[in-house]
Formats: structure tokens, sequence, C-alpha cells
């Protein structure tokens, strides 16, 4: 490949990247309250994917309002902020940019842990497992930029 053919990528990438709407969604890997080493996972039957709990914000509402609301309504776990993580910003294959306000909280009662919809699964994975099961490595690069300050949490959660 040559320079001008590398330039070229370049440039119809940041054109696709300027041309995209930005989405915005807020999300949260979520802890365990009774083993802070497990975290809440959600299979997607529609979409057929595993996830972390998340989406999109609604008008007037801020990140942190529209994660806990998304918690409730697709876990129906009442969570505990333990901290604001990085967002996590990605190119969706519809051609928008996604960015998701992503945060660490706590189960404050892992008992109400249940589905929103029929097909979906909601598992406690263990930390060390996560990586593993999740369906899109944007996810998974992610959950591998986020593994210092979670080990360092999980140790005095």
């Amino acid at each position: 490949m040559t320079r001008s053919d590398t330039f070229a990528i370049v440039k119809v990438s940041l054109f696709c990247i300027y041309m995209s709407q930005q989405v915005q969604k807020a999300g949260a890997i979520i802890l365990s309250n009774l083993n802070q080493k497990n975290i809440a996972l959600l299979y997607r039957g529609k979409q057929k994917d595993w996830s972390f709990p998340k989406g999109h914000i609604d008008a007037g509402e801020s990140p942190t309002e529209a994660m806990i609301r998304e918690m409730k309504e697709e876990t129906g776990l009442s969570v505990e902020i333990i901290q604001k993580l990085q967002d996590n910003v990605y190119l969706h294959s519809d051609g928008n940019t996604i960015s998701t306000a992503m945060f660490l909280v706590k189960s404050l009662d892992d008992s109400t842990l249940r589905k929103e919809f029929e097909g979906d699964i909601l598992e406690w994975v263990h930390c060390n497992e996560v990586e593993d099961k999740l369906s899109y490595d944007n996810l998974k690069h992610y959950y591998k930029s986020i593994l210092s300050v979670l080990s360092s949490i999980i140790e005095t959660v």
C-alpha cells in the first residue's frame, strides 16, 4: 500500500466519522453485592449478543440519570455509583458514532435481578471471564482498558 492509498483511507474514515451522527448512551459495569468479583452481563436475545447493560440517554436526562434508569429497566437492579469510568466511543456498523458514558456501580440487592425482555438472559460472570463472554471487540477492548481501575476497586469495595 502506498502513502497516497493510506492517506485516501484516512481521509475517507475521517469523512465518515465527521458525517456520522453521534448517539449518546449510558451504561454500567455492575458488581454483585454478594460477590464483588462477579459482574452482570446481559444477553440480548433479539440481537443475539452479550453486552454490558446500557441504553439511550433521553432528552433532558443526564448520563447519570440515564444509567440509573437503564440499569433498573434492563436488569431490575438499583445501583450505587462507585465511580465514573472513561466513555466507550466506537463507530457502529450503521455508520454512527456511539458514545457511551460508562459507570462502575454496585448492585444494592442481587435478588432483584430480572430480565426486561423475553429471550434475554442476565448472568453474574466472574471478572476473569467477562472479556471472553462479550460479543463485540469494542467491548472487549474497553473492558481491557479499565481492568486496572476495576482490579483496584474490587479489592476495596
